[in-house]
């Protein structure tokens, strides 16, 4: 599918949160971070390790080759950067599971006492559909949004959510009829699973922009064979735009979901029995709030808005009825540039994870400037979280070692 020039400045300002446990390797001597490159002419993961003065340094042998591709977008048409849960960590901590998303692969990593990873027999793995961009895992089921951007007109370049089974050793294989075909063009960007592991909550941002209108919004019961039924049709949100990032309270039946054309966070409640949505609110984030989550206890949400490479901060000790009570703008924003009569930022956040005792924040920001002449703005930011939930950037990000030309994305700690 082309997209017009216009929506492809659009993508700037649009395009841009998987859950981890408390174990981390016995012998890492500090917080682990990792991320992917997803560069078209070979995709990695990078690994970083903080230290005591919250500096990052890289994990011995990061880059680790994914044995695969990122995607390319050159003309930063809209979609194809815009997905969250890249890269994850199983429950157990042994795995790490990364998108190619331009070699419709998954690649699998073992993680060593030290944090260093290295890829299991047989990885990268199919993916089951084109341009994988997001992963949920439940014990060893493995469920994938496939967004097919690349030509998703052409047979078997169809969007889809699918499963796959992993083995003890990290092994990938498909789950018979497991797979849920999308409308092409609808570009599914996130597959979360609920809390209680009965539900995948998934959203297909640009259904909105299919003729006629597609539901951006979905919901998929789990059933006792693994397998995926759709609990509810795709939710259509007349005057909203897409639905694009996904995140639930930690102890409510309350999802929320960031609406970038509104720049608005929206609350939906969770039926517990069918995982069918209802709308209740909105309130307002930042322009292009897409990517969201929630501190441990539930008391805070936190929305990034890539359109002013900020994060906006609420509090949500009542879940159902967010209050904004601050918002950090990151460093090292760039150059403004204009785009559909407004200015925006070169370096844009798109992924965010917090450490796995609560008191950091990790973002990546892409470099989202048409002009790549400027330098390098893609970087890894480490925020600090105060008591009040509220985040500060004491220190200067890192600058990744990556093209200006590629989007870096995904972060998971340890």
């Amino acid at each position: 599918m082309k997209f017009l020039p216009a929506l492809a400045i659009l993508a700037v300002v649009m395009m841009g949160c998987h859950k981890n446990n408390d174990d981390a390797p016995s012998t890492a001597p500090g917080n682990l971070v990792y991320l992917e490159t997803n560069d078209a002419a070979g995709n990695a993961i990078l690994g970083y390790m903080q230290q005591a003065d919250s500096t990052l340094t890289p994990l011995p042998g990061s880059p680790f080759s994914t044995g695969g591709k990122g995607l390319d977008n050159p003309t930063q048409a809209l979609g194809p950067d815009d997905a969250d849960n890249e890269v994850v960590i199983t429950a157990d901590n042994k795995f790490l599971l990364a998108v190619n998303a331009g070699s419709r692969s998954i690649a699998v990593f073992r993680i060593s006492s030290n944090g260093s990873l290295t890829a299991v027999a047989g990885s990268p793995f199919n993916a089951g559909g084109p341009n994988p961009e997001s992963i949920a895992i439940s014990g060893d089921y493995v469920y994938i949004a496939n967004k097919g951007t690349n030509d998703p007109i052409a047979s078997g370049n169809e969007p889809n959510y699918t499963v796959m089974k992993m083995d003890a050793n990290g092994v990938l294989t498909p789950v018979d009829n497991s797979t849920i075909k999308a409308i092409s063009g609808s570009s599914p960007s996130q597959a979360l699973l609920s809390n209680d592991g009965h539900f995948l909550f998934g959203t297909d941002f640009l259904g909105f922009m299919l003729k006629p209108a597609q539901g951006s919004l979905r919901s998929f019961a789990i059933g006792t064979d693994h397998k995926l039924t759709i609990a509810s049709a795709p939710i259509v949100i007349p005057g909203m735009g897409g639905a694009l990032g996904l995140w639930q309270h930690p102890s409510a039946n309350i999802l929320y979901v960031g609406f970038p054309v509104l720049a608005k966070v929206a609350v939906y409640n969770i039926d517990p029995a069918s995982g069918a949505l209802s709308f209740s609110k909105t309130v307002d984030a930042g322009p292009a709030a897409c990517w969201l989550r929630t501190s441990r206890d539930g008391k805070n949400l936190y929305s990034l808005n890539s359109g002013e490479n900020s994060i906006s901060i609420f509090n949500t000790s009542i879940p159902a009825s967010p209050s904004v009570i601050g918002k950090l703008t990151l460093k090292n924003s760039g150059p403004l540039y204009m785009a559909m009569g407004n200015s925006f930022t070169t370096s844009q956040d798109f992924s965010f994870e917090f450490s796995r005792d609560g008191k950091f924040c990790y973002v990546v920001s892409q470099y989202t400037n048409p002009d790549f002449t400027l330098g390098n703005y893609n970087l890894l930011h480490v925020l600090t979280v105060g008591p009040d939930g509220l985040l500060s950037e004491p220190g200067n990000p890192v600058t990744l070692p990556v093209s200006a030309t590629v989007r870096p994305q995904g972060v998971v700690t340890l």
